[in-house]
């Protein structure tokens, strides 16, 4: 069977920098998952399995900003397939972290109602997180990297032709640049560190893989660049990229 749209994966790299002043990049960490994870309006949250055996072993954090923009967490125990709810009233979610025994079924946070889905951690996965945590404007411009994975999670077949695309950027803030080579491990000492000889691109630019393929279980590294003028304003807003090509 060719390789479908839900072969292709992204993943958090080894070292998802939290400030200015840690490793930024390293090897894929396929424990862990990128999303955005955009609220419509400010809202508490609920969470839950979709398998009963989710309870009392494994604890869920979330971690976001507040209406003031303070950040903020809550945690709780995970109570299988009946929802547990959570107090804070968030504006946005940085990141849900979940600790202590590996997660069997897929855990959902959904927003107060309890049905509208705000993100889903797949089956054993610890964490998912957005890019770029507490990052801030400065008297000058700042230019900060971080890094993601796409990986090619089809049993067998090769992805041919590929090619990485930022697909959209509304708050035009963000360009791209895939890793050198294929599987590397690469990292710059903290996310304000430009990563050395790569090419970074705007939207809608097709930028072919090391190789121009990318094997089965194999993965490319991504950094992400996004710039911000000097005293910008705040952004609240989303960007995306695509692993595209083709197989037989």
């Amino acid at each position: 069977m060719s390789i479908a749209a839900t072969d292709l994966k992204c993943y958090q790299s080894a070292n998802m920098p939290q400030d200015d002043a840690t490793t930024s990049g390293g090897a894929i960490a396929t424990a862990g998952i990128i999303d955005d994870m955009i609220l419509a309006a400010n809202d508490s949250l609920k969470v839950k399995s979709s398998s009963a055996s989710d309870s009392s072993g494994t604890t869920c954090t979330i971690t976001g900003r507040d209406a003031t923009g303070a950040i903020v967490s809550e945690n709780h125990v995970l109570n299988g397939t009946t929802a547990v709810t959570f107090t804070t009233t968030f504006e946005r979610i940085l990141k849900v972290v979940l600790t202590g025994t590996t997660t069997v079924g897929v855990v959902t946070v959904y927003r107060s109602d309890g049905t509208t889905v705000v993100v889903a951690l797949p089956i054993a996965k610890t964490s998912v997180r957005r890019l770029f945590y507490d990052s801030a404007s400065a008297a000058g411009s700042t230019v900060r990297y971080e890094k993601i994975f796409w990986k090619n999670e089809h049993g067998t077949l090769t992805l041919t032709s590929a090619t990485l695309k930022l697909t959209a950027d509304p708050a035009a803030v963000i360009r791209i640049a895939p890793a050198t080579a294929v599987d590397d491990t690469g990292s710059v000492a903290n996310r304000v560190t430009l990563p050395g000889g790569l090419t970074f691109v705007d939207d809608n630019v097709s930028t072919a893989v090391p190789g121009n393929a990318l094997a089965a279980a194999s993965a490319i590294g991504v950094w992400v660049e996004m710039t911000l003028a000097g005293g910008n304003a705040a952004i609240k807003n989303t960007f995306t990229t695509q692993l595209a090509g083709n197989s037989v």
